[in-house]
């Protein structure tokens, strides 16, 4: 069994050190990322040949037969939460449909026979419409189905969405794989296998088995909701409609189906929607299954090697668990053995940058059928105009400035009216180099530079962190009624400047401008000690000494800026390296600022 490194926990990656204090983010020069990460601006395509996958050094299946193709393979997947393609702003990134279809080609070119089997929770953890997570979960079915899986579990963002009405997107339209499998399913008191029989559909929307023939080997995939997950079910109220009850006697029940089967699979797999305390116990009672493919918890990283359940008999039974949100899948090889049974080799496989389709735009879409089906998506998304449908919320200095007596409506007015005062800090914004990808540009980065899928400027996922106010009342809505509002602009820190506008020196409106400043610290710190963090390694900057009011400073820099520049779109953030390309302090005239706007001569 080749063991891999160990990978981070999904969205959590490491940050660097400020005075002993985690520090993320700030008003960075790289594009504005999206808050809720869509997935789906890919990565340039490898100017150069792509790398060799190393894990702990190693290259990919090191520790399985040499000079012996397994007989057959299985890829296992979950827990995607709709992250269907990195975000692309910042490099390297893992994960996304595209590279696991490269994947999955390349062991078939290697004459591997491979299927895939899905643990569920393809549906986005969160969504701000569900019209475009239904959207979400088609285009992830359909670039399954041209990978070659068998199976799909239902999982917790499922029922959470209605598993009734995502089975109306994918199942409903056409009897194929990936079909949905999950035995112990009951609509409204009756199973699956009666409620869920469509008129001139040969099998239910949700099965309880699968069987396919991968290469030479019959396998056969079931799948099951574990009790913890219907428990939670029942008490969160998610579904009234949808149950699964019994989870044993179902299980029971696919292993005999599985035993009847015409191909008499001879390798099964359970999809267990459960965490791996159960599934170990249901590997010591059903012993049939070589593999419960099971949860991985949230901010824990996927296994180094399957969990091994030995039964009485000295069956083995494989507890995988493959992490979250589509970063890392696993392979199972199954070898056939000379007496009967097989040897089983398991790899958890990073999907990195080496494995971006390559050539151009036209030839990777041509390819690659995962990536038709992110630009189908993302044609969708725009054809529905979803973007005008997103959700806002009042930013809290419009909270504030509402209880004001007399109450006043704060609004974005777009960073040009900030010149008029602001003029030296308007030009760093406006005239940062295009090789740092400034803020003042990030609306052209969805425009002119995302790719795989095209279209980000119709995402709001991605428009969000692409431009001004988006989230809140009077922010940008479109190119043609918001021009003011595109890219990251003043107002995307500072939040809505009406009221500093009309009276820069009113008290209230300055503080709603710079929520973030602390009694004893009103900036951050000098350009010089931001030098010297930026050049000390991460583990020695927690030594450096930082006063208590600049610490809270810097955390709620922190928080604010979190919101775009994450753990998922933005891994590889340092504020201390960023910080210098964007420094707008010590730049008031001389004089001090104006009482009032100074009056612009009309042409």
């Amino acid at each position: 069994m080749t063991v891999p490194h160990s990978p981070g926990p999904r969205g959590a990656f490491s940050r660097r050190s400020v005075g002993g204090a985690a520090l993320a983010a700030a008003l960075i020069s790289v594009t504005a990322l999206a808050p809720v990460p869509a997935r789906l601006t890919a990565s340039d395509p490898p100017a150069a040949k792509s790398k060799e996958t190393l894990v702990n050094g190693q290259p990919l299946f090191a520790g399985w037969p040499a000079n012996q193709k397994p007989d057959a393979v299985i890829v296992f997947s979950g827990q995607t939460f709709g992250y269907l393609q990195p975000c692309g702003c910042s490099r390297p990134q893992t994960g996304g449909l595209e590279r696991r279809a490269v994947f999955i080609e390349a062991l078939k070119a290697k004459g591997w026979p491979v299927a895939g089997v899905d643990l569920g929770d393809v549906y986005p953890e969160k969504v701000a419409l569900a019209k475009q997570g239904k959207l979400k979960y088609v285009a992830a079915m359909t670039a399954m189905r041209e990978m070659g899986y068998l199976g799909v579990g239902i999982g917790k963002t499922e029922l959470q969405a209605d598993p009734l009405a995502l089975l109306a997107e994918y199942a409903l339209q056409r009897e194929q794989r990936p079909f949905t499998l999950a035995a112990n399913t009951e609509v409204s008191g009756q199973p699956a296998a009666k409620a869920l029989l469509v008129p001139g559909f040969k099998r239910p929307l949700v099965e309880s088995i699968e069987a396919a023939a991968v290469g030479s080997v019959p396998v056969g995939v079931a799948g099951v909701v574990g009790g913890a997950l219907q428990d939670e079910n029942v008490k969160a109220k998610w579904n009234m409609n949808v149950d699964f009850p019994n989870a044993k006697q179902a299980i029971t029940h696919a292993v005999a189906a599985l035993a009847k089967h015409p191909l008499k699979p001879g390798l099964n797999v359970l999809i267990f929607q459960g965490p791996s305390t159960d599934a170990a116990k249901v590997a010591a009672d059903f012993p049939q299954f070589q593999v419960i493919l099971c949860q991985t918890p949230d901010g824990v990283p996927a296994p180094l090697a399957p969990q091994t359940v030995v039964g009485k008999k000295g069956e083995q039974t494989f507890i995988v668990q493959v992490g979250q949100k589509g970063q890392y899948v696993g392979v199972l090889g199954a070898f056939k053995k000379a007496g009967g049974g097989f040897d089983l080799k398991y790899q958890l496989v990073p999907l990195g940058e080496e494995y971006i389709e390559t050539g151009t735009e036209a030839e990777a879409l041509a390819r690659n059928k995962s990536l038709q089906a992110l630009e189908t998506y993302a044609k969708a998304v725009k054809d529905a105009k979803l973007l005008s449908e997103y959700p806002r919320v009042p930013h809290a200095a419009q909270i504030q400035a509402a209880g004001l007596k007399p109450p006043v409506n704060l609004t974005y007015v777009g960073s040009a009216k900030c010149a008029g005062c602001h003029a030296a800090e308007f030009k760093v914004w406006k005239n940062a180099p295009l090789q740092i990808l400034p803020h003042s540009k990030a609306m052209n980065t969805l425009e002119n530079v995302a790719k795989r899928p095209n279209l980000r400027q119709f995402d709001g996922e991605c428009v969000k962190c692409h431009s001004v106010g988006f989230d809140h009342p009077t922010g940008y809505v479109d190119n043609v009624k918001t021009p003011h509002l595109r890219d990251v602009g003043c107002e995307s820190c500072h939040g809505p400047g009406s009221g500093h506008v009309a009276a820069p020196k009113n008290p209230d409106f300055l503080k709603y401008m710079s929520p973030w400043k602390q009694v004893g610290a009103p900036k951050l710190p000098a350009a010089a000690f931001m030098k010297e963090m930026a050049e000390t390694p991460a583990i020695d900057r927690g030594k450096k000494a930082v006063a208590p009011a600049q610490q809270v400073l810097l955390n709620r820099v922190e928080g604010m800026c979190m919101k775009c520049h994450d753990n998922d779109a933005d891994p590889h953030f340092d504020l201390y390296k960023n910080w210098p390309k964007i420094d707008h302090s010590g730049l008031a005239p001389v004089g001090g600022w104006p009482v009032a706007p100074p009056v612009v001569p009309q042409k």
